[in-house]
């Protein structure tokens, strides 16, 4: 099952990370596994051309010789106001797009995507 782990401070979006395999299918052949990641990939690209954020700081990505990859992307406190918006966009976009995977391929039998949500406590 491939765990999707959403980090928030308040409102806001600060992590989102994917780790596993769906089990859906084989590996190379699973389509799970190639939405989840084409989705996090998409979305790192947007951060970067959009927001100016270099892919270097903040998207990570290992594991892809185990099959088992794991991918995050941790937003950087920098940017404009509207470069923050703009990243809270890509980044809300890039969890719904998950959901909506879940709620596509999850049933009563079978669990092939999980998403958390995390939430920082309020100070």
């Amino acid at each position: 099952m491939i765990t999707a782990i959403v980090d928030r401070e308040g409102p806001d979006i600060k992590l989102i990370s994917l780790s596993g395999h769906s089990g859906y299918a084989k590996s190379g052949s699973d389509i799970i596994c190639a939405a989840a990641s084409a989705l996090i990939f998409a979305s790192a690209n947007g951060l970067e051309d959009i927001c100016g954020y270099d892919n270097e700081d903040f998207f990570r990505v290992s594991g892809v010789d185990t099959n088992e990859v794991n991918a995050s992307i941790k937003l950087p406190d920098t940017g404009s106001a509207e470069v923050r918006s703009a990243a809270q966009v890509i980044m809300r976009t890039l969890e719904l797009g998950l959901i909506s995977l879940a709620a596509s391929y999850n049933d009563e039998n079978n669990r092939f995507i999980e998403i958390i949500n995390s939430k920082t406590p309020e100070v």
